[in-house]
């Protein structure tokens, strides 16, 4: 780490884990809640699968296998209802179902014909299968809960060679990696799975405990038969098996844990039922693909895209109002998902994939007038990511190169009539942009701005594009966020180092330097930069984190987190797949993406979160003449300060100076004091040089708490 003098240290705040200040551990946070802790996985019957590839040990091989057993605890949700629950079997095989040979029976198809496990009848309670193969006496057994329920003698089986994937929530899938089509019929299991266990002869083949991940889930199959979108076909996150077909996140290791039994106490609510996408054609009926992608407040409502066809049940295509109680449709909507949405000068613009709005055709950017959807222009030539309103005009930045005939490389500015140049604009994709000090800041995925070297950044200063540092390396060499937050300029996306300093994935900038956040955002180590952060936001006073990780400067926290100037916290157990856009509402941050619990709360796509209101960061939010704690003075010192505060309310206070790893190198007060201002001498003479925090906590008769942090330079 290199040495800068005492100004850049301005803004080199971070904190090691073991000295997290003003986080909230009340609630789930470092541990997955219940029910994660005994987790399972529910599959909805509409197209929840679970897919490996082709195991060849669970073809039980005749002349190999002098024994095989297959073990599950699972429960159905819907009785009399024919479902395929799981197996290994296409054209030739086995597998587990229900209600498929005779009435109200789980059985095992095994040799080109159906064996009765057990008459489950009605019954919707969780139950223990076994079946067990014995080659020497020539004999299958099946159990429920350790009883005995079938023997069948004089068994054999002729091969179940066969190209087909073990899978759950249905059979017959192909084996091979991608998107294709396949021959699955609808019997879709709908029910829930506690573990599943597979052995041959005394090898373990199977092993899915479903306590934590053991690799991908499909939420949802339709992309498995036919897509228009890249995903990838496969996934080596994995630790046990590959499970392919569609992926609900290419880049996630995490199934979709259940959220249905034992109710945890969490500051997470769903908005309704969320937005889902229901695919219906004959027999074939099931939730398909279906996420969200970007969000706005327009109008006093909240504005959500995505890639759906219901929210809140109620059918509104890729784009919907929610006004704090119920969703509504915005016309007939969109014909592909928005990935940028903005309120400007009354209307509601929206960019993304879409080239139809409200059955208009339009080139990926329209504007809702409140009652019909119109053209804006002439649009882009491809998608636009973002909007940002400056100095009273609307900038679109996005992967497009031209509108109609004007070369607009991804970047432009619309005069009310035309989408217009700003400079010669960037030789890759913008993703975001931030007003910070009054100049416009993009970011994205770009080598040059301007002609000029400008990796990832750079900033607009009225005429032309302009580097921001030398920008970043590593990782995707991608901005995928921006925000500016305590009057400095942070910046999220894939990259390993902001200039030549190690980042991973988070920078800030205070108009000067660049500098890291601790360690950064890592944890998810099938990415080459450990992992990403596309987007961040100011709500509560604190900075919001959304992404693909586990840790934020060496603090766990699960896809989201959040900085209050001085620490990164959990955002109790974050989301189980992966967050995309953050929003405030109200006094709410929205969270939405492609999920469908949170912190062990049922909902899709999107979520609300409920902060502490008197939990606040660096800037106080208290109102004046109750809780206030001043600049010390004089600042920068050496080696003395005064640290003076006012308190409105009997209490418990202390007065603590911490170091920038968040080390406590002094109390200055921890005792019981009576409304009043009060100010103390702090001697630093044993520190060295640096940034120091001191922060004031007050905690009153009835247990609310003000907590104020402000920064000090001591320069010796």
């Amino acid at each position: 780490m290199k040495t800068f003098i005492f100004i850049t240290l301005l803004t080199f705040v971070t904190v090691n884990s073991g000295a997290q200040i003003g986080c909230d551990p009340s609630l789930n946070s470092n541990i997955p809640p219940s029910p994660y802790v005994d987790g399972y996985l529910t599959f909805d019957g509409k197209g929840d699968f679970l897919r490996s590839g082709d195991l060849n040990p669970l073809e039980f091989p005749v002349s190999s296998t002098d024994s095989f057993s297959i073990s599950t605890s699972l429960k159905i949700d819907e009785p009399y209802r024919a479902m395929f629950i799981f197996g290994k079997c296409r054209t030739a095989g086995w597998m587990l179902g229900y209600n498929n040979n005779e009435s109200g029976y789980i059985s095992i198809f095994i040799n080109n014909s159906w064996k009765r496990v057990y008459q489950l009848g009605a019954d919707t309670s969780w139950h223990d299968y076994e079946i067990k193969y014995n080659k020497p006496d020539q004999t299958l057994r099946t159990y429920v809960d350790g009883v005995l329920t079938n023997m069948y003698s004089d068994f054999t089986y002729v091969s179940m060679a066969d190209n087909a994937a073990f899978s759950v929530g249905n059979v017959g899938f192909f084996a091979q990696y991608g998107p294709q089509t396949v021959n699955v019929s609808s019997l879709w299991f709908k029910g829930s799975i506690a573990d599943i266990k597979i052995f041959s002869n005394a090898n373990c083949v199977v092993n899915y405990g479903f306590n934590e991940g053991s690799g991908q889930v499909a939420r949802d199959s339709l992309t498995y038969f036919y897509s228009d979108r890249s995903y990838p076909g496969y996934s080596t996150c994995g630790i046990s098996h590959l499970m392919l077909g569609y992926m609900p996140s290419p880049d996630s290791c995490d199934p979709e844990w259940s959220a249905f039994d034992n109710p945890v106490q969490s500051r997470f609510s769903p908005l309704g039922t969320g937005t889902q996408y229901w695919f219906s054609n004959g027999s074939m009926e099931f939730y398909a693909e279906h996420f969200s992608t970007a969000m706005t407040v327009h109008n006093g409502n909240l504005i959500n895209g995505g890639y759906f066809n219901l929210a809140g049940g109620n059918p509104a295509r890729c784009i919907a109002s929610w006004n704090g109680s119920t969703w509504s449709p915005l016309g007939s909507g969109l014909n592909h998902e928005p990935v940028g949405l903005i309120s400007f000068n009354g209307e509601l613009y929206a960019g993304g994939f879409f080239d139809s709005a409200g059955g208009v055709p339009v080139n990926h950017v329209a504007k809702w007038n409140g009652s019909q959807w119109q053209n804006v222009g002439e649009g882009f030539n491809n998608v636009v990511n973002t909007f940002c309103e400056f100095n009273g005009r609307l900038i679109a930045g996005g992967w497009f190169t031209s509108s109609d005939t004007a070369i607009l490389s991804a970047v432009a500015m619309w005069d009310g009539e035309n989408w217009t140049r700003m400079g010669s604009g960037m030789n890759g994709t913008v993703y975001t942009f931030a007003v910070f000090r009054g100049e416009l800041y993009a970011g994205g995925c770009f080598n040059t701005a301007n002609g000029q070297p400008a990796s990832g950044i750079a900033r607009w200063d009225g005429n032309k594009w302009n580097p921001v540092g030398t920008g970043v390396t590593g990782g995707d060499k991608t901005i995928y966020t921006l925000a500016v937050y305590d009057d400095e300029l942070y910046a999220g996306g894939s990259f390993i180092k902001m200039g030549d300093d190690f980042c991973y994935n988070i920078a800030k900038y205070d108009g000067t330097f660049w500098r890291p956040l601790g360690s950064g955002a890592d944890g998810a180590y099938c990415n080459v930069s450990r992992g990403y952060i596309n987007t961040l936001k100011v709500c509560n006073n604190e900075l919001y984190a959304g992404g693909h990780f586990s840790r934020l400067n060496n603090v766990t926290a699960n896809k989201l987190a959040r900085y209050n100037g001085v620490s990164w916290c959990s955002v109790e157990y974050g989301v189980d797949l992966r967050p995309k856009a953050l929003e405030v509402f109200g006094n709410d941050l929205i969270v939405n993406g492609e999920f469908y619990s949170a912190s062990g709360v049922e909902c899709n796509n999107i979520v609300k979160y409920t902060p502490i209101k008197n939990l606040t960061g660096i800037e106080n939010t208290t109102a004046p003449g109750t809780f206030k704690l001043e600049q010390n003075y004089p600042n920068p010192f050496n080696p003395k300060t005064k640290i003076g505060f006012r308190i409105a309310e009997t209490g418990f206070v202390s007065l603590k100076i911490f170091d920038i790893t968040g080390k406590q190198v002094a109390v200055l007060a921890e005792k019981d004091m009576q409304p009043g201002y009060y100010d103390f001498d702090f001697d630093a003479q044993n520190l060295g040089s640096g940034l120091y925090i001191y922060r004031l906590e007050s905690t009153g008769k009835d247990g609310a708490k003000n907590i104020e942090s402000k920064k000090m330079i001591l320069i010796k």
